[in-house]
């Protein structure tokens, strides 16, 4: 017999941070989203990353719903606060794609290759959001001061500007979209 090595509870690694798990809006007490967890291999709980990330992109897609429900074996609903961080950040998922939508690429080669670009920050901020959603929502300011931070040594005389106005797409923290 041969014995397994690691943690029971894994991570899906075959989910990207742009991938919807299969899902449905039933109104069953009220709006629910219900993911179906029944082929994924990782851990059916919010908790997980991957799982919260999925979460985000369906109610990013779709309607803000008061439960979320996660279908296995036995399911799990989520009501109250962990609604309101994926709604908050669905929301914000959202207002960092219509930003990065509308925003046209610079005409000068040096801006469109700099890190510092609007939208450069713009997809960087998504990436963090998508990434870490709960340290993301929950982080405050320090998401976008360290994002200052790491491009105030940039070279470019307009760096700093074009970081604020990225940072600016940022709904949660103060920006707009």
């Amino acid at each position: 017999m041969k014995h397994r090595q690691g943690p029971t509870k894994r991570l899906a690694p075959n989910l990207g941070t742009n991938a919807i798990c299969p899902h449905e809006y039933v109104e069953d007490e009220g709006v629910q989203l219900e993911i179906d967890c029944t082929d994924c291999p990782g851990a059916h709980d919010l908790a997980n990353r991957k799982c919260l990330t999925s979460a985000i992109n369906a109610v990013s897609a779709g309607g803000t719903p008061e439960s979320v429900i996660l279908k296995r074996f036995t399911h799990k609903r989520y009501r109250g606060s962990m609604v309101v961080v994926v709604s908050r950040a669905a929301t914000e998922l959202s207002a960092l794609n219509r930003v990065l939508a509308a925003t046209e690429p610079a005409s000068d080669k040096d801006c469109r290759t700099c890190a510092a670009s609007k939208q450069s920050i713009i997809a960087e901020l998504k990436r963090l959001l998508l990434e870490d959603p709960g340290a993301y929502i929950s982080g405050g300011q320090a998401v976008l001061e360290n994002l200052r931070r790491a491009h105030a040594g940039s070279p470019c005389e307009r760096a700093r500007t074009c970081v604020e106005v990225g940072l600016s797409a940022s709904t949660i923290y103060g920006g707009g979209a």
